[in-house]
């Protein structure tokens, strides 16, 4: 069933909100400034649409075809499941993909993709089992047709492996390909027994062989997630985590809320992926929010290869509310500039996302929550021109719609769950973003579902200066 334009009221519909960034050429001064248009569904409208409720989207272009996208993303209800879909006209319409699940297999859930610079698209998705939704096995497949169709997909990982990311590495041919994933010594009800680990393997042929298993996180943490891959300037490999310290509450999912810090880490392997050696990025890291352990809210990591740099976000609740904080490497994640605040200080700031543009434009986007019934929700897009020094205005990429109107995490902690990132990916003259939105739902249906919105950008607006941040209150 294909998607197309769809407009009601003026405004954005809703599940996963795929946003379309036109760059203005002219211009060299000042920064970038969206200006959003209409508004294009993504999902497919069927029977079940108005009661689904899907997240954590991911989105990639084809360097080979500007024109190709592809987004894949989480259904969280009325059953867990997962989604691909493709779109030929930058974003304007979209179709369901063919992928089909492995024979014996259940249910699908997480994906992550990447095409390679010959458009050959790879992605990996885990495969759930039981009553209980367990991790079965994560699988990689490839399309060689901007994602119509995959090849039958091969079983890369067993049982219990979390959080499984992809990242690709287009300097080589075939693609060297970065799988990591989170092993916990145990698993429970909402919980994971430690230790945890951060693990990592890669692919030197384009998913044929894998390498063997290293771990990537140090063995003195105890509790870690969230890692995010990245293949950075001359091939090095990147992957930026989140160590939870001593947080036995959303971990272990024990009644209450954390109230102290975690660190943001990031750990670096010059050898092909052989080992990896780690430097601390923040070490005074606020929780924004409860979490439900096995879907945390995930960093966001972006490399300028022609730069030389390397750009870190996250949410962070250090000066109270929940901020947007960023920070950039110019000697390849060995040491770290102070972190900064890139959010508009309105509202709560959560699930920052970045991208660099061939370019070297840098996008973030992110998610402002504000007060009031409901809990008016928007999705922010800025741009910086010159390496992060100054951004853009933040423009809303959609009508607000209403955090209240999420489903509840099954940590009840946690409250309203709006996953665990936001997709965003660009061109030299096209950003595009993807975000969960609950506009066609309500309280009795809690729907949620994906729209794309597209925003020309006048050439020179006002430079806005990120704002250092202050350590930890009370630290």
């Amino acid at each position: 069933m294909r998607a197309a334009l769809l407009l009601l009221g003026g405004g954005l519909l809703a599940l996963v909100v795929l946003a379309l960034l036109v760059i203005n050429r002219d211009g060299d001064e000042g920064q970038p400034r969206p200006v959003p248009l209409q508004n294009v569904q993504v999902g497919e409208e069927t029977d079940e649409a108005i009661i689904r409720a899907s997240s954590t989207p991911v989105v990639s272009v084809n360097p080979a075809n500007g024109s190709n996208l592809v987004m894949g993303y989480r259904i969280e209800r009325p059953s867990f499941g997962c989604a691909v879909a493709t779109s030929f006209d930058e974003g304007r319409s979209w179709d369901p993909s063919g992928l089909t699940l492995p024979p014996g297999t259940e249910r699908c859930y997480t994906t992550s993709l990447a095409f390679a610079k010959d458009g050959t698209l790879h992605l990996a998705f885990v495969t759930l089992a039981g009553v209980a939704n367990v991790p079965s096995a994560a699988w990689l497949t490839r399309s060689n047709d901007g994602g119509r169709t995959f090849q039958p997909a091969t079983k890369v990982l067993e049982q219990e492996k979390f959080m499984v990311r992809l990242a690709v590495d287009d300097n080589t041919s075939p693609p060297r390909l970065l799988l990591t994933w989170v092993e916990p010594a145990s698993i429970g009800l909402f919980q994971m027994a430690p230790p945890s680990s951060v693990m990592a393997m890669v692919s030197p042929d384009g998913g044929a062989t894998f390498s063997p298993r290293v771990r990537v996180s140090d063995a003195g943490r105890d509790r870690v997630g969230a890692p995010v891959p990245l293949v950075g300037s001359g091939g090095a490999l990147h992957v930026v985590y989140q160590d939870y310290g001593k947080d036995a509450f959303d971990f272990q999912n024990v009644q209450g809320r954390y109230e102290g810090t975690f660190e943001t880490v990031i750990a670096t392997s010059s050898n092909g992926g052989s080992s990896f050696s780690e430097t601390v990025i923040d070490a005074n890291v606020r929780p924004p929010e409860p979490f439900l352990v096995f879907t945390p809210p995930f960093p966001a990591i972006a490399a300028d290869r022609e730069a030389k740099k390397l750009y870190v976000s996250w949410s962070d609740a250090r000066e109270g509310k929940p901020a947007v904080l960023m920070t950039m490497s110019s000697d390849g994640g060995k040491s770290w500039g102070p972190a900064k605040r890139v959010d508009d200080d309105r509202g709560e700031a959560l699930l920052p996302q970045l991208s660099v543009a061939p370019n070297g434009r840098l996008d973030v986007a992110y998610v402002r929550v504000g007060e009031g019934a409901g809990r008016p929700t928007e999705v922010m897009l800025t741009s910086s021109r010159d390496k992060g020094k100054t951004f853009g205005p933040a423009q809303a990429m959609n009508r607000p719609f209403f955090r209240e109107l999420l489903p509840i995490s099954p940590r009840r902690e946690a409250g309203r769950d709006l996953g665990s990132a936001l997709g965003l990916t660009s061109k030299d003259l096209v950003a595009y973003v993807a975000w969960p939105d609950t506009r066609r739902g309500g309280s009795d249906t809690l729907r949620v579902d994906i729209v794309g919105a597209a925003a020309t950008i006048e050439g020179k607006g006002a430079a806005r200066r990120p704002r250092a941040v202050g350590r930890q209150q009370g630290k």
